[in-house]
């Protein structure tokens, strides 16, 4: 008699550990989306060109124009003495993700949201050895050497265009910056 239920319990069991499964990635679907809000139907390339801004904390000002030929400029302002630097036109693209967001890779950009001696690296992004970080939309881990790449998503609130750009976050830390357009 127990072997005769042996296999519709082993069956109730996978069927409710998938059930489960499904749960918990839609909720994790349902949160992403929360946070990272859908690019608005009218969404196209075009509308990464101007002027975007990230005001970090203690005064520091992050900026990047983008052109539409393909390339954009970093022009960091800090506080911090020798720190601030102006990049020369460098090489940008867009990647369209399954989730229906976009990354933008901006080749040789230094990331300057965190640790002075990262923003100082000459080479731009960050070194995988040491940094990980993550595309807190996707909940994946995102790779970054020489170059950074910022999430392309919708917004709950009112700006430009109705995007932003979001910083990856870095493993172990709970915020990111964004980059709002500016004209």
């Amino acid at each position: 008699m127990l072997r005769k239920l042996v296999g519709p319990i082993i069956f109730l069991i996978v069927t409710a550990a998938l059930s489960a499964c499904a749960y918990i990635k839609a909720e994790q679907v349902d949160q992403a989306k929360a946070i990272c809000p859908a690019l608005p139907e009218s969404f196209s390339e075009d509308a990464l060109v101007g002027t975007w801004l990230a005001d970090y904390a203690n005064g520091n000002i992050d900026k990047i124009i983008i052109r539409e030929d393909g390339t954009y400029k970093q022009i960091f302002s800090s506080t911090v003495p020798n720190l601030s630097f102006e990049s020369d036109w460098q090489k940008w693209w867009l990647e369209k993700r399954d989730s229906g967001y976009f990354r933008l890779h901006l080749e040789g950009m230094r990331r300057c949201d965190d640790l002075e001696s990262i923003c100082q690296n000459p080479r731009g992004g960050l070194d995988p050895d040491l940094d990980r970080t993550i595309d807190y939309c996707e909940d994946a881990s995102v790779t970054m050497e020489d170059q950074v790449i910022l999430i392309v998503t919708g917004t709950q609130y009112n700006v430009p265009k109705g995007i932003v750009l979001r910083q990856a976050k870095l493993s172990g830390s709970d915020w990111s910056y964004v980059f709002e357009f500016q004209h």
